[in-house]
């Protein structure tokens, strides 16, 4: 008994960090998701000069309070007028941090999320 326990221990040991790396993932995109919709909406809801710069601070001030595990976070807001609607797109890199679980992954992993929100064509300050 005590032999096959030995055996098993470290597999899983494995299995369960496993798991929790899978659910740091899952949990990471979804929050950076939540992220990325409130920044294009924030900047779809500002004077057009003014997008990319709300864009960007919406989604540092949004990350920092859904204290996501970043060691890096990229914000590329894109406002595209030649569609029709105009839109803002939000894009969002994050790398994630390996505390903890170092020894699943051996390379640095990046969640990449983007959301799109249409910019109202009759606003007045347009």
């Amino acid at each position: 008994m005590s032999v096959e326990a030995v055996l098993l221990a470290p597999v899983l040991v494995l299995l369960v960090l496993f798991a929790v790396h899978l659910g740091r993932l899952a949990s990471t995109q979804l929050r950076l998701t939540a992220v990325a919709d409130q920044s294009a909406r924030a900047a779809s809801l500002v004077h057009p000069h003014a997008m990319v710069a709300v864009g960007e601070s919406a989604a540092r001030e949004n990350a920092s309070l859904n204290e996501l595990p970043c060691t890096s976070l990229d914000v590329l807001v894109d406002v595209v007028r030649e569609s029709d609607p105009a839109t803002v797109q939000v894009t969002l890199a994050c790398s994630l941090s390996r505390d903890g679980v170092a020894m699943l992954t051996p390379m640095a992993r990046t969640v990449v999320v983007s959301s799109v929100e249409v910019i109202d064509r009759w606003r007045v300050d347009q």
